[in-house]
């Protein structure tokens, strides 16, 4: 607890550094918080002890920190109290009533996400790269388009839902930092001013580059997901869309996760985030369906990781990524039910 008080402090000084006044609300939520602090606190603490479970990757184990959870030493696993996981799911349901209207593309990831992916794995649609027919991991494969439209080259990705092609990004002389094309906009050009910080001090021959992701559903009508910012930041999000449409997912579907990428946040961690948000909260509560006590903490330390490796202007361009801030923001509330 008292490293995440201090790593909250800690953002919140580099942020203060910069001058940002960070805002976020939510339906009958309103007020000002610095970025860090919309990640709340895990479930299970923030100290890490030796345990050597295979199950938490890295022979790390969470212990606890709160007294209505319970880390099982073996797996990792948290068991919440029954009135603290009662509690749990109906923040859940709120929650997920009150963003209905305001953040679908949130919703659709925390309800509806089914495909994972796996960096390490192979294609379960059968993605081949610019036609080559040599098999690749996704994480390769993510890779291999970060780097083509790094040297502003074109990809194309088939799988069996389809072709998806990122043109070669071109510079936009003229335009301004201030207006950002958002790729849940669907090419609708925002005057807000989203990114306009991370690039003030960029030069002008660089500042703006736009392109756009085409997916081509087999028989179906293409979807233009529209791209725009630094050439960098375009290639971030073509390697994550590169490596969601690997895994079986469409664009559409990782919508507010590609406006992240756009942002600044490394591709991989918003693969982990997206990995441990997928499916969280239950649609509807039938059953006893939960919400799983193991992946909300998983959530709220990806979430964490990101806060820990995002440079401090590109976490005061989120401050204008709604999606962002809403995700930190449930996450924060979610966690908050468990202390009843």
């Amino acid at each position: 607890m008292n490293k995440l008080v201090s790593r909250l402090r800690k953002i919140w000084f580099m942020l203060a550094l910069v001058g940002s006044s960070l805002a976020i609300a939510l339906p009958g939520q309103a007020g000002k918080a610095p970025v860090g602090l919309t990640s709340g606190i895990t479930i299970g603490g923030t100290t890490f002890v030796p345990a050597g479970s295979p199950t938490l990757g890295t022979g790390t184990q969470v212990g606890s920190n709160s007294p209505n959870a319970n880390v099982d030493p073996g797996t990792g696993q948290i068991t919440l109290t029954a009135a603290a996981q009662q509690s749990l799911n109906q923040a859940a349901l709120a929650l997920l009533q009150a963003l209905q209207n305001t953040s679908p593309g949130i919703v659709n990831i925390l309800i509806n996400l089914l495909a994972n992916i796996d960096l390490q794995g192979f294609s379960p649609v059968g993605a081949t790269f610019n036609g080559g027919g040599t098999t690749v991991t996704i994480g390769e494969l993510a890779l291999l388009a970060l780097n083509a439209l790094n040297n502003g080259e074109s990809i194309s990705i088939t799988t069996t839902l389809g072709t998806l092609t990122i043109a070669a990004p071109t510079p936009a002389p003229g335009a301004s930092l201030g207006r950002v094309v958002a790729s849940a906009n669907r090419g609708v050009v925002s005057d807000l001013p989203f990114l306009n910080l991370a690039q003030a001090n960029l030069g002008d021959d660089e500042a703006v580059w736009v392109t756009s992701a085409v997916f081509v559903p087999e028989g179906g009508t293409p979807v233009v997901t529209p791209l725009q910012g630094t050439r960098e930041q375009i290639a971030n999000a073509g390697s994550f869309l590169a490596a969601s449409f690997a895994a079986g997912l469409t664009p559409d579907q990782v919508d507010a996760f590609t406006e992240m990428a756009l942002a600044g946040i490394d591709y991989a961690d918003l693969v982990t985030l997206l990995n441990a948000t997928n499916n969280l909260l239950p649609a509807q509560e039938i059953n006893g369906s939960a919400v799983d006590a193991t992946q909300l903490e998983s959530a709220i330390q990806a979430y964490n990781r990101i806060l820990d490796n995002t440079d401090p202007d590109i976490l005061v361009a989120l401050d204008e990524s709604h999606d962002f801030m809403v995700l930190g923001r449930s996450l924060q509330q979610l966690r908050a039910s468990i202390d009843l």
